[in-house]
Order: structure tokens, then C-alpha cells, then sequence
């Protein structure tokens, strides 16, 4: 017993201690309370964390026109007792190459280039969300957005109600430069 509980003990101290890993020491990092993120001449590279229900923007959404070369994890931890639900903007555009993907412990969902992604429930309240843009800069308009909503496993309400309660607040856009809304 004992050792089981060390071993719970260490496991623990190492999960609450991680944070994301920078790519090189020397670059100057936009942080906030949710992530970071890093644009230069090798694209753009973030990780954010996410603990409540929200919109995450492209970045660049509001000029329609999202970086090259871009790699970003969006790390989505809600309530233990939630079930998330996904919905993606009716807007949403990419270029040929690039690529998001929804990854849980039971689900794998990618959507490249121009697909028009559907709306999905997720088993779960733990996900996450990658972002990656190819080498070529993309055509004018290339943006994206995704609503992440809890959704308590108690409560029983389709996927199409869900996306529907949000789908003004997401059609308005982000809050200035931000890529995360928070939705009360």
C-alpha cells in the first residue's frame, strides 16, 4: 500500500508539474494565463491549456489569413463530470496542406484542407486539439474556429443544441488579437 502511494505521489508531482516545452532558449514567448505562443521566421509554435468552455480562434481570424508553418496543441481538461462537445464554425477554411486534429484516449478525428468538419461529442472531458499549417502561405481568408462546451454527462442535449446556444457568440469573432473567448 505504501508503495502504491508513493508511486501516486510521484506520478502526481510530475503531472502538475509539467508545462509546455519552449522550442529554443532565446525566444521571446507572448504568455498568457492559458499558454503561450511564439511567432518568427519558423512559423508559429503555441500550447494552451484549457479548462473551461470556450472558442479558440485561428490566429489572424479577425484579417482571414492564419501563419505558414504553424504548430499549436491546444490541451483541453474540463470538469470530470462533463462530456465535450466540438463545434466548428460554419467559416471554416484552410489551405490544402494544413490540418486539425481532435485526439482522445477512444477517438482520433482529423480534418485537412478545405473539409468541412462536422460538429462532434467527444466521450470524456480530456482532448486535445493540434493545429498545424504547411510551408505555403495561405490564400486570403484562410481561418478557423472551434467552440469547446461542457457539457455535464446528467444532462442529456444533442450535439445540434449545443452548437446551436453558441453559434452567435462564435460567428462574432475573438475578442481583438485573442484566440480564445471564454463563454459564461
Amino acid at each position: 500500500m505504501i508503495k502504491y502511494l508513493l508511486v501516486v505521489a510521484a506520478v502526481t508531482s510530475a503531472v502538475t508539474a509539467f508545462e509546455c516545452t519552449k522550442r529554443q532558449a532565446g525566444y521571446q514567448y507572448q504568455t498568457s494565463a492559458e499558454g503561450w505562443d511564439k511567432c518568427d521566421s519558423n512559423g508559429l509554435a503555441c500550447c494552451y491549456y484549457i479548462n473551461g468552455t470556450v472558442i479558440i480562434y485561428s490566429h489572424g481570424y479577425d484579417n482571414g489569413i492564419y501563419n505558414p508553418n504553424t504548430h499549436c496543441e491546444y490541451v483541453i481538461d474540463l470538469d470530470p463530470e462533463c462530456d465535450i462537445v466540438i463545434c466548428a464554425a460554419m467559416d471554416f477554411s484552410m489551405n490544402g496542406n494544413d490540418m486539425v486534429s481532435i485526439r482522445t484516449l477512444d477517438t482520433n478525428i482529423k480534418w485537412t484542407g478545405t473539409n468541412q468538419p462536422s460538429n462532434v461529442r467527444v466521450s470524456g472531458n480530456k482532448a486535445t486539439i493540434g493545429f498545424t499549417s504547411g510551408p505555403d502561405v495561405p490564400p486570403e481568408g484562410s481561418k478557423w474556429s472551434l467552440g469547446i462546451v461542457c457539457v455535464p454527462k446528467t444532462e442529456y442535449k444533442s450535439v445540434c443544441e449545443v452548437c446551436e446556444d453558441i453559434e452567435n457568440q462564435q460567428s462574432n469573432g475573438p475578442n481583438g488579437d485573442s484566440i480564445l473567448k471564454s463563454l459564461a
